[in-house]
């Protein structure tokens, strides 16, 4: 006889919809890639889905479903070698007389910032989780996050002023 899982699917469901944009926007700021983060999204959801009998609480889903997004970011980052060709870059790379007037935006600042500051600055001002919710879906020390934070906010600050 099969165990009835505490969350159904159509509650799973709704809850994945609800939480779409935040899961988008977290996958985003770790893997920097709009196609990584679909994927890592994608994956999230269908091992969530598979393990939604393991969720006891379905108040707590999206800092649940987070946290699994979260590992399958890292596994993805684990899992590519970081290589890039010139000629896919060379599109990108500054124009001679850039625009002076031209002003960095947050959103982009918080881009610049390595894989671990963007990922606590998302999930604490974007998403608003607390820093007791971040150390549970990163899997690290209050502490760290506290600190991460601070880090985040002193670059931003130099990135921002530099603009």
């Amino acid at each position: 006889m099969q165990e009835t899982p505490l969350i159904s699917k159509e509650l799973f469901c709704t809850q994945v919809i609800e939480n779409q944009e935040a899961m988008f926007r977290t996958a985003r700021a770790i893997l920097r890639s709009d196609e990584d983060a679909e994927d890592a999204v994608q994956e999230a959801i269908c091992a969530a889905f598979a393990h939604r009998g393991d969720l006891r609480s379905p108040e707590k889903f999206k800092p649940w479903i987070l946290r699994i997004l979260a590992n399958k970011c890292y596994d993805a980052c684990r899992g590519r070698r970081p290589t890039v060709d010139l000629t896919e870059v060379q599109d990108f790379l500054p124009a001679p007389s850039a625009d002076p007037t031209e002003r960095m935006t947050l959103w982009q600042a918080v881009l610049t910032l390595n894989e671990d500051l963007r990922c606590v600055v998302t999930l604490f001002y974007y998403e608003g989780f607390s820093i007791r919710e971040i150390s549970g879906i990163l899997g690290i020390r209050e502490a760290a996050v506290k600190t991460r934070l601070s880090r985040a906010r002193a670059r931003l600050r130099l990135l921002l002023r530099e603009e």
